[in-house]
């Protein structure tokens, strides 16, 4: 017994099948998690080494070069970038997707254990330590009051965020404008110079006085005591009392030279929200963990455990929240797949006219979906962009073997009224049976291709593949079981029909009548129509050229960000000043919600950069759209004085920046590097579609040279090491101890030895140092050096062991045409050496060219494959293909008319196409053939056969279209992303459909009559 006839006769054993599978999905949709992106693991690696005191120069050529050289050889290397900025050497690996980061980690540790003894000797040890690719924080907030900056910064610390950190799937809580409690010693020079108190003696005495050491045990016959050594000052009147000198038999005691402040760290770092100085408290999430689940839980302990034991005068708000367009974006997606649901029913029962034909059919959708949940939850995927745009295109797909099984059955049954309906089900469904499977299989194996998909594209085409696959296979089990069991059971015909189904009828058979006059015209003149499809095919080309290319569409996500920075040497204030004129600037449009800014954080920490993360209100509440509002924010900041801004997207998954086109400019010698880089900026910068265009390569920071006359120096009893101590406690300032209170709060904090604020502020002010020789005389300072302006590196950066400047850039026009104006523009500037390497998006959207086409090929031949097989025939799956080509005009065509991209959706849609076609092809060749086993000919077969399946035909290519039809209107959050895959999948569908009822006939025709002859001529 075949499957359907099973399933009819069986009834119940088709129930219970169908309930697993709707047990399991219910099960799993409650569990499932929901996140924006399919998880894509980044195997990313950073080594870290501190040289102290050493300018970037230095760092460069003594730690960066060395570390570089060595990890070099590790395998499966995908780039390695490198900062080296004063006094640190930030090293990052970022291997191929598929290396495993635990085997990476081992042997970039190994690596770097082999090179420990050829790096300075004063340099801390490389640290290795795994990263996170877009490890930006998922939430900020923002905690503001009328506190101290001291008592924020500790409240953030050790209450909020220990609070914060246990929660499950939270892998790091950063502090954004955080300074930590530090003992600030305000050295007074004046007052040194009157008691002859030398910056030396004031570091020995910290080193003597202020010390802890193990002190052993004191063991008797019966008792033991462990001996403290403690003596430290745990109290800032008793640090005050520490002995520095002594003068004339006279100690000279600490607060007699320095003004000791309980306070914070150097002042290098600020945050604010909405204009008010705040302390941003940042959550990162570990890899895979559920974006919406760890902001909801935050939330709920905000609710029940932070918020209302926050002290009196403290208000701690939500600053920005990734959550909440995650859950629009999800939200509109299943709203579309109720929307779709319904208009496939539509579309069912305007064909059928029958509302149980209708609700049998209707059954396959949630059953098949269930399945494909339940899938997701078993592979351990989530609910995302990509797994629910399968299940909206499932809502299409799954309903299509419904489909052609019940109209088989409905046809049989209209033809013999008065038929057993368990018979006539068994018979009508065994008819199709082959169909259905060469049309399920056909989709299947495109997605197959998918194993070897390799880069971003492969990981997220993964998910997508599974619920589709599992989807379609559930679909192709339900039509073969649940649906002939429940036409045999509950589907009814009648003699006797209202006037809409008489009207519908009607309709429908001139439709069959018009197809057929048409069909025998094209079998009449298939040279001409043949000739027409290669003329409509070749067309694509022109269309294809006209398209926009970019990784990623626009997306209106309600927020942006805001990155800028000051002329190299400004100082903190200055960098706040330009800060609060860019904040007054955004806070003029209506549509800001909120602004969150920060300066200083991240590896670099650089007190003349920052960002400003801008919070748009609802959608529904502004008439501009994201892309709109940046424009003209982008216009504006441009007016502002003395800063640098440049407004973007958020980068979705990686970089610190959003605009589309990133790229570097390389090469073997630094200053060379800079020269052609500036030479290319201005270059660009005359290019209108460039748009806005920031260039990263600081090599101007403001030094001041220290010139020492050593030999001068000698005669007078002072080393270079006297004259360099001084300078850098004084002038920039060193921690020399650590402190804790008793009783503490379990933290050891720093003192700091510093010059009183403001004591040094130009060159001048250095002549106020004097420096003591080892017989007491005083030596000024200007006696014996002198300070020399010049300009260095703030920042020294490597790509792939070459000197780098990083370009970034708004284009007005497409990414993949923008970088090609940057390619040409940069080909007749750069000598042998020296070249443009794109990054971020760019770089991205040309490999996924590459990894499509792969799958496109790949998928073609498979998808020859296993129809060569189930039509036992080396051609007929070629007539059947033929197809394809027609339907990629449509969605090419769809992408220009409604003014989208090809980009990574645009591209999935026509790589889907590949294999929803051929449903169509498969259903007229398939019954055309069981014609002819019947003894008709190829022309009275194709003329029987076709009008037959245009209805299926027209159903199941209908049901794909209006499924995603509401997401091709772009309604809902998410519509840009999700919208050019609709887009190419509904223009697909329209032009194969069309174009398939006469030229895959045509072809046919040509091909079987052509075999035909040919073997009569063999024979």
């Amino acid at each position: 017994m075949t499957l359907p006839e099973i399933s009819v006769r069986r009834h119940v054993l088709a129930y219970m099948l169908s309930g697993v599978l709707i047990l399991y999905g219910i099960i799993s949709y409650q569990r499932i998690g929901v996140d924006r992106f399919p998880s894509i693991d980044f195997p990313l690696l950073s080594v870290t080494t501190t040289l102290p005191g050493a300018n970037p120069s230095v760092v460069d050529a003594s730690v960066t070069n060395l570390i570089e050289s060595a990890v070099n050889s590790v395998s499966g290397i995908e780039s390695i970038q490198s900062m080296s900025l004063p006094s640190v050497s930030v090293v990052v690996i970022q291997f191929i997707l598929e290396k495993n980061v635990d085997v990476a980690f081992n042997e970039v540790q190994a690596k770097i254990n082999a090179i420990l003894r050829n790096l300075p000797e004063d340099s801390d040890p490389p640290v290795v330590a795994k990263m996170e690719m877009g490890s930006a924080p998922i939430m900020w907030l923002a905690l503001q009051g009328d506190r101290t900056s001291q008592q924020l910064n500790q409240y953030a610390r050790y209450v909020i965020k220990k609070r914060l950190e246990t929660i499950n799937g939270v892998g790091d809580v950063v502090i954004g404008g955080d300074r930590e409690r530090t003992i600030r010693v305000h050295l007074n020079i004046e007052r040194m110079a009157s008691l002859s108190v030398s910056v030396q003696e004031v570091i020995q005495a910290f080193r003597r006085e202020h010390i802890k050491l193990p002190g052993g045990y004191l063991s008797g016959s019966q008792r033991e005591d462990l001996l403290k050594l403690d003596l430290e000052f745990h109290n800032l009147t008793e640090l005050q009392q520490l002995i520095v000198a002594y003068r004339g038999n006279l100690p000279v005691y600490l607060h007699e030279i320095a003004d000791i402040e309980d306070g914070l760290e150097d002042n290098r770092r600020f945050a604010s929200f909405n204009g008010k100085p705040a302390v941003g408290i940042g959550i990162i999430k570990i890899s895979n963990a559920n974006t919406v689940a760890i902001i909801e839980e935050v939330k709920n302990r905000l609710e029940t455990e932070i918020l209302p034991q926050l002290p009196p005068g403290m208000t701690l708000q939500v600053a920005s929240d990734n959550a909440a367009i995650i859950l629009e974006i999800v939200n509109a997606l299943k709203e579309h797949l109720v929307e779709g649901t319904l208009l496939a029913a539509l579309v069912v029962w305007l064909f059928l006219r029958s509302l149980r034909a209708t609700l049998i059919v209707a059954t396959a959708i949630p059953v098949s979906l269930l399945g494909a949940i339940a899938a997701l939850y078993f592979a351990g995927y989530t609910f995302n962009i990509m797994t629910l745009l399968g299940l909206l295109l499932l809502i299409g797909v799954v309903v299509d073997d419904a489909i052609v099984v019940l109209e088989n059955i409905f046809r049989h049954r209209e033809e013999d009224l008065t038929g057993n309906p368990t018979e006539l089900a068994i018979t009508g469904a065994n008819q199709v049976v082959f169909a259905v499977l060469a049309a399920t299989f056909t989709l299947v194996s495109l997605f197959a291709t998918v194993v070897f998909m390799e880069g971003i594209i492969g990981r997220f085409m993964q998910p997508f593949a599974v619920v589709v696959s599992l989807g379609v296979l559930v679909s192709l089990f339900i039509s073969v079981t649940l649906t002939p069991m429940l036409c045999a059971r509950y589907l009814r015909v009648s003699h006797r029909h209202g006037w809409l189904y008489r009207l519908l009828e009607a309709i429908f058979q001139g439709m069959e009548k018009l197809y057929r006059g048409i069909l025998y015209l094209a079998l009449r003149f298939r040279v001409v129509v043949i000739l027409l499809a290669i003329a409509v095919v070749y067309s694509s080309g022109w269309f294809l050229s006209q398209l926009g290319k970019g990784f990623t569409p626009d997306e209106d996500e309600g927020r942006f960000l805001v990155s800028f920075k000051t002329p190299l040497g400004s100082t903190l204030e200055y960098t706040v000043d330009r800060l609060q004129a860019i904040e007054k600037v955004l806070n003029q449009y209506p549509e800001v919600k909120n602004v969150f800014s920060t300066i200083g954080t991240g590896e670099t920490g650089r007190v003349n950069e920052g960002s400003i993360f801008t919070q748009l209100v609802a959608r529904e509440q502004r008439n501009r759209r994201q892309s709109e509002l940046i424009k003209a924010v982008r216009q504006q900041l441009m007016t502002v004085p003395g800063v640098q801004a440049f407004a973007s997207p958020v980068p979705d998954m990686s970089g610190d920046r959003g605009e589309p086109l990133q790229f570097i400019l390389k090469g073997p010698d630094l200053y060379k590097v800079a020269d052609l880089a500036k030479q290319l900026e201005t270059r660009l910068r005359k290019i209108a579609a460039i748009g806005s265009l920031d260039m990263e390569l600081q090599l101007e920071l403001p030094e001041l040279n220290l010139e020492l006359d050593r030999v001068k120096a000698e005669n007078l009893g002072l080393d270079t090491q006297t004259v360099a101590d001084v300078l850098r406690v004084l002038v920039g300032g060193v921690d020399i101890a650590k402190y804790n209170d008793e009783p503490g709060d379990g933290e050891r904090y720093d003192i700091r030895l510093k010059a009183q604020e403001n004591t040094f502020g130009q060159i001048a002010d250095l002549n106020k140092i004097y420096l003591h020789t080892a017989t007491g005389q005083r030596v000024r300072l200007d006696t014996i050096a002198n300070f020399r302006p010049s300009l260095g590196a703030a920042v020294i950066s490597r790509y792939n062991l070459q000197y780098a400047a990083t370009f970034f850039s708004t284009p007005t026009i497409s990414e993949g045409d923008a970088a090609q104006i940057v390619l040409q523009a940069a080909e007749p500037l750069l000598p042998p050496g020296y070249r443009i390497e794109l990054i971020g998006r760019a770089k991205e959207f040309g490999r996924t060219l590459g990894y499509l086409v792969f799958a496109f090929v790949t998928g073609l031949i498979l998808v020859y494959m296993v129809l060569a097989s189930q039509f036992n025939s080396f051609i007929q799956p070629l007539i059947i293909m033929t197809a394809q080509p027609l339907a990629i005009i449509g969605g090419v065509v769809g992408l220009w008319f409604t003014g989208d991209s090809l980009n990574i959706y645009s591209m999935i849609g026509l790589v889907l196409l590949v294999g929803l076609v051929a449903k169509n092809s498969i259903l007229l060749i398939d019954l055309t053939n069981q014609l002819r086993t019947e003894g008709k000919a190829i022309h009275e077969a194709l003329l029987l056969a076709c009008p037959i399946r245009m209805r299926p035909v027209l159903m199941t290519s209908l049901t794909i279209i209006l499924a995603l039809l509401p997401a091709a209107l772009g309604l809902g959050a998410g519509a840009d992303t999700t919208g050019p895959l609709a887009v190419a999948v509904i223009g697909g569908m329209i032009s194969s459909t069309l174009l398939t009822l006469v030229v895959v006939p045509v072809v046919y025709s040509l091909i079987e009559n052509g075999l035909l002859r040919l073997s009569k001529f063999l024979a």
